[in-house]
């Protein structure tokens, strides 16, 4: 599976970005702000910092949404959804 680049929506409080698995049509996968929080254990991040956590937790967030997409747990929009407790 590939990704792309992701994605900082202020207004849903999450990074978006695309999985991309061969013979498929592309899956928006959206990773909630307490990821990055519980990352760091902290709260109010600026958004650069926000950035820089994802950046730096990338390869498991991408593995823990692949395998959420893998299992078949969409949320009902056809969206994978990561939380803190997913990671």
């Amino acid at each position: 599976m590939d990704a792309d680049a992701p994605a900082w929506d202020a207004q849903a409080q999450a990074f978006s970005f695309f999985l991309i698995k061969q013979g498929s049509a592309r899956v928006r996968c959206l990773v909630a702000l307490d990821v990055m929080e519980n990352a760091v254990q902290s709260k109010d991040l600026p958004e650069h910092m926000l950035c820089g956590i994802f950046n730096a937790h990338r390869q498991m967030i991408e593995l823990r949404a692949a395998q959420k997409l893998n299992a078949g747990l969409l949320q009902p929009d056809g969206t994978v959804r990561l939380r803190a407790d997913d990671i």
